[in-house]
């Protein structure tokens, strides 16, 4: 880091670790496949022959237009850009700049403005964009952007710096704080379109409904399940029983929310450009909504700094969430990319999302609540986060929660992400389902999974460790690791487990699918990438493929 910046944070107090689709037809002519790696792992050769005893789902459609391009040049677009000093910002006076980011985003305009096509440049300089005195009323309040076509630019993680100085407060009747900077589209999955009135296999790609009137091809849906028939959830749970204590499902039923764009309407018959996720049955309460969304929001070449305090204690607000610098909130083709964040309660969180690649990612500084994740979200990416928060005891702890997932998200790929000794990948509960965690390696702790007793079970259907590392076990956890434990609030439904290495870690074998090819990694490297290049015959020009 430039010793200038340098100063710039020790002035303010700041705990430092100074680390530097294109649609197309069912036409379209398939483009020649290049040779794919041969492989003798019993898993992919069964999904690649469609064997009856195949496990694994297509994850290739995860990412930024489906993964099949990358996110654009910005300077390429168009856009008109927009230079916070021209706007009253000072670089490195330690000042707070928000008043000039706020009179940028008036100009543009953030009232609902789905094509704001513009780009927000904070060059070469640290900028503070919250401090004790930007409260209002007493109160911190989430600068919420609710645009499209509008991108955050620095120029570069180790040149242009993003400030916060204060802790944000808890919301009103809460125990935790909102973010400093949220783009978000206000509607939820409405309204209702149709019924859905036929069944349709988990990994097809079309549903029958009730009535198609007034849907289009480029159209943005979401399949809904909400039922508590308490078969459903005996279906959902199986093998195993739901309990007293998960009042969530108990009380609020299955829950799925499977984001997809339409490619063609014909009749009553809806196909989308992406596989189903979740089976659909008919016989439950499937209901086919709108989904309300803003894209192409970039955030990239900058660094997050925060004020997380040295000594992480769970369950803290202050902790947990009062330096949370970004969220995504119903927003669809859209990255965050070569972008730092340091002694953060959360890097960044994608609620609601839709096909977003979050990439070459660093976490260091003191170590907080959660690296990057997903919650109720469809097919993000996230690819090349490296997690080097630390603990007074652990130079390389980790964020308390690795990457991860939460809530009902489907889909999520964690490709090639790296974690410290002291913690786990996140799977926060709430029924999320269809995870990949694709050649990743870090710690493999039990209980940094996170979610409260009446939101388990931690992960319903469908995660798939591929490859993965664990670099650190707990003493005994490793002998006999259960997925589902029935004396603790540790709760997976049997994951689908290729190519574990690393530590010697021993799964009880009635709680996995499978477990192939234990104690050594296999070919392909990396699943997502196998099963992208499988289906396009080409791997797209993006720096997380490899």
């Amino acid at each position: 880091m430039n010793v200038k910046y340098l100063l710039f944070f020790l002035l303010m107090g700041g705990m430092i670790s100074c680390q530097s689709s294109d649609e197309y037809s069912e036409e379209t002519q398939e483009p020649e496949k290049e040779q794919e790696e041969e492989s003798t792992c019993q898993a992919w050769q069964d999904f690649v022959s469609r064997s009856e005893r195949n496990v694994l789902l297509d994850f290739s459609y995860a990412g930024y237009k489906r993964g099949e391009m990358a996110p654009p040049d910005i300077w390429t677009l168009g856009y008109k850009k927009y230079d916070i000093t021209k706007y009253g910002a000072v670089p490195d006076d330690g000042k707070s700049d928000r008043a000039a980011f706020m009179r940028v985003l008036e100009e543009i305009g953030i009232n609902h403005n789905p094509n704001a096509r513009a780009i927000i440049y904070f060059p070469e300089g640290g900028f503070v964009l919250y401090d004790e005195n930007d409260k209002v009323d007493g109160k911190s309040e989430t600068m919420q952007i609710r645009a499209g076509n509008l991108v955050l630019k620095g120029a570069g993680r180790a040149k242009t710096s993003i400030v916060m100085k204060a802790p944000y407060q808890p919301l009103e009747g809460l125990d935790y704080a909102g973010p400093m900077i949220e783009f978000k589209h206000w509607s939820g999955f409405t309204p209702e379109l149709s019924d859905i009135v036929g069944d349709a296999v988990k990994g097809s790609f079309s549903i029958e409904v009730a009535s198609a009137s007034g849907l289009s091809a480029g159209d943005w849906v979401c399949l809904k399940l909400e039922d508590n028939s308490p078969e459903l959830i005996a279906q959902e749970l199986k093998p195993y029983a739901v309990s007293a204590q998960m009042t969530q499902l108990r009380n609020k039923g299955v829950q799925v929310y499977d984001i997809h764009q339409v490619k063609s309407v014909r009749g009553n018959k809806v196909t989308f450009f992406e596989p189903l996720l979740y089976g659909v049955e008919k016989k439950w309460k499937w209901k086919l909504c709108r989904y309300n969304y803003y894209e192409n929001i970039g955030i990239e070449d900058m660094s997050f700094y925060g004020n997380a305090p040295k000594e992480f204690i769970h369950d803290q607000w202050a902790i947990n969430s009062a330096y949370k610098p970004i969220n995504f909130h119903r927003i669809a083709n859209s990255w965050v990319r070569r972008v730092d964040f340091y002694s953060v309660s959360e890097a960044v969180t994608f609620t609601e999302c839709a096909n977003v690649s979050a990439y070459d990612i660093r976490i260091g500084g003191n170590r907080g609540h959660c690296a990057v994740h997903t919650s109720g979200s469809s097919r993000v990416l996230i690819a090349d986060v490296v997690d080097e928060g630390e603990s007074p005891t652990m130079k390389d702890a980790g964020q308390w929660h690795a990457v991860g997932v939460s809530k009902h998200s489907l889909g999520t790929v964690i490709k090639n992400c790296v974690w410290g000794r002291d913690t786990n990948f996140e799977s926060h509960a709430t029924q999320p389902r269809a995870t990949l965690i694709d050649g990743c390696s870090g710690g493999f702790i039990q209980f940094h999974q996170g979610g409260a007793t009446d939101q388990l079970p931690n992960h319903l259907d469908d995660l798939t460790l591929w490859n993965f590392k664990a670099t650190y076990v707990l003493p005994g956890e490793a002998v006999e690791w259960k997925w589902w434990n029935e004396e603790r609030d540790w709760k997976f439904l049997p994951p689908t487990i290729v190519g574990f290495h690393g530590a010697d870690v021993q799964f009880v074998a009635s709680q996995v699918k499978i477990d192939q090819d234990h104690g050594k990694a296999v070919t392909p490297w990396s699943l997502y990438e196998a099963q992208l290049q499988r289906r396009l015959g080409y791997l797209p020009d993006i720096s997380y493929l490899k």
